[in-house]
């Protein structure tokens, strides 16, 4: 199973959510004590919400196009005269040779 990027965020984004949720208060506070279950669980919230903003910006339709790319076995991604402007731009994207405009 290949992991990518996007999906090992979004897991980190998930345990910081559990770890700074009401639900686990009582089991921090037992484990830790009052003054460090708090801190945990606000540290948690803020790291969550920070690694949220590069998960924004790699599950973007660019990122899921480039991601597709990137994938062994995919020859080209070809977008015809119907593609917005995010797929246009990176058919014109020399970095980004997999992805082309239809003749």
């Amino acid at each position: 199973m290949n992991i990518t990027p996007a999906q090992w965020l979004a897991f980190a984004v998930g345990a910081c959510a559990v770890l700074s949720g009401s639900s686990a208060a009582a089991q921090l506070t037992q484990l830790f004590g009052g003054a460090v279950a708090g801190q945990i669980a606000a540290g948690a919230g803020l790291l969550g919400g920070l690694l949220a903003i590069p998960l924004a910006l790699l599950t973007g339709q660019s990122g899921q196009v480039k991601a597709v790319a990137a994938m062994p076995g995919v020859e080209k991604i070809e977008t015809n005269n119907q593609a917005n402007a995010t797929l246009k731009a990176l058919a014109a994207d020399d970095n980004q040779p997999k992805v082309v405009t239809a003749k």
